[in-house]
């Protein structure tokens, strides 16, 4: 059974449709507009808008703690690789029969894993939550 559109429902859907299709942002006053023709009062909207904006403001301060998270570990990442590098190359020119750096390029390591697995995996956020 298909439905049978009023000539003003047409044009309201193909309004909405045009909107979509220009990928253009939609005014405060069309979103009135819009929303009382649904049947969606002003307050109602307002309410909505207010919990969207929060939670948008919620997501865009996640954003930017995760990307401080991840500029905190590649500033922990990349002294780690430079430094075992170095220790690697100290420990072959001076005692090459005896592989010591391995011991703190494992344990530093080991922190840096950590740390990883921490920004990466999003522990923190979980635990916080």
């Amino acid at each position: 059974m298909s439905k049978l559109y009023s000539n003003e429902e047409v044009q309201q859907i193909l309004q909405r449709a045009s909107i979509l299709k220009q990928d253009r942002y939609v005014s405060r006053e069309e979103l009135l507009e819009i929303a009382a023709e649904v049947g969606v009062s002003a307050e109602t909207l307002q309410q909505a808008e207010q919990t969207w904006l929060n939670q948008w403001d919620a997501m865009q301060k996640q954003a930017v703690l995760m990307s401080r998270r991840r500029f905190g570990f590649k500033l922990h990442l990349i002294p780690y690789v430079f430094v075992s590098v170095f220790l690697v190359l100290l420990n072959l020119s001076t005692t090459p029969h005896y592989f010591w750096s391995v011991y703190p390029i494992l344990g530093w390591g080991l922190g840096v894993t950590i740390h990883g697995a921490c920004v990466y995996r999003n522990w923190n956020a979980m635990a916080t939550q």
